[in-house]
């Protein structure tokens, strides 16, 4: 699997283990994101749900992202997304919503509220008016463009328009989950994107590891597999019961013009009970 991309549908299992477990990785990785000056830096980091990793792979609940509160307070949520499901614009602000609701436990009051930064990883082109594959979002004075809050930030990025080579960390990082090989990222000489390269490495060769992954995919087809059956099991039922009421209904009117049962039943194909029922 040396070559191939970790932005992949089966891989939201390994994202996690490489960017929710490992400091140097993450810290590398979201300082290189966030571009902070040098005395805002990040130099620590608490992850607060890697425990999904353990125990909750075949949970159709589970949500394959980190959540990560920083040294000077502000909480993260890094997640992958493969697909724009349509409706990606609200998910972003639930999700934003919900991490900043959280931190407001009984007894605190409204100043005790951190920033919310939430990273979004994706494999597709989201903002096709532009060709950089990072986007910043604020709330911003429509006028005079000053920032309202600075407890609300997204980060897109988008990994289809990242480019061959590189200039900077940040590239280098992108270049890595696009699907560099191993010998693309010795040459990129960064300690944190060697690491993350030798831990999926060591997820991909891990029987127990894989083993999980692959319940996992087994898991995701199933669970597809019975909600497509179980949607279409409704649009058929849905079908036949509209059949129903119109035959009901046309039978109805047949009644009331005079028609025997008899040729009502021949006509519209209903039993002599469903008929009484009238």
């Amino acid at each position: 699997m040396e070559n191939d991309k970790l932005l992949d549908v089966k891989n939201d299992y390994l994202f996690k283990r490489i960017f929710g477990e490992d400091e140097e990785i993450f810290i590398d990785f979201a300082n290189s994101i966030l571009n902070y000056p040098e005395e805002r830096k990040i130099i620590s980091v608490t992850f607060l749900n890697n425990e999904v990793n353990k125990d909750s792979e075949f949970d159709k609940e589970s949500r394959f992202d980190v959540i990560a509160q920083l040294n000077d307070g502000s909480f993260v949520n890094l997640e992958m997304q493969m697909r724009n499901t349509g409706e990606y614009e609200k998910r972003c602000l639930y999700y934003w919503a919900k991490l900043y609701e959280k931190q407001l436990i009984q007894g605190k009051t409204y100043k005790y509220l951190a920033p919310s930064i939430c990273i979004h990883v994706l494999n597709f082109n989201f903002f096709k008016e532009k060709e950089e594959f990072i986007t910043n979002v604020r709330l911003l004075d429509v006028k005079t463009h000053k920032v309202f809050s600075k407890d609300l930030e997204f980060v897109f990025l988008e990994v289809p328009k990242v480019p061959k080579t590189y200039y900077n960390n940040l590239e280098k990082w992108m270049v890595f989950l696009k699907g560099a090989s191993k010998k693309e990222v010795m040459q990129m000489n960064n300690s944190a994107i060697n690491k993350a390269q030798e831990t999926l490495e060591y997820l991909s060769q891990d029987p127990v590891a894989r083993a999980k992954y692959e319940a996992r995919q087994k898991y995701i087809l199933d669970y597809n597999t019975s909600m497509y059956t179980e949607r279409q099991e409704g649009i058929n039922e849905g079908i036949e019961k509209g059949k129903t009421e119109a035959k009901i209904q046309f039978a109805k009117k047949m009644r009331s013009e005079g028609f025997s049962p008899d040729i009502v039943m021949k006509i519209t194909g209903l039993s002599s009970e469903e008929l009484e029922k009238l």
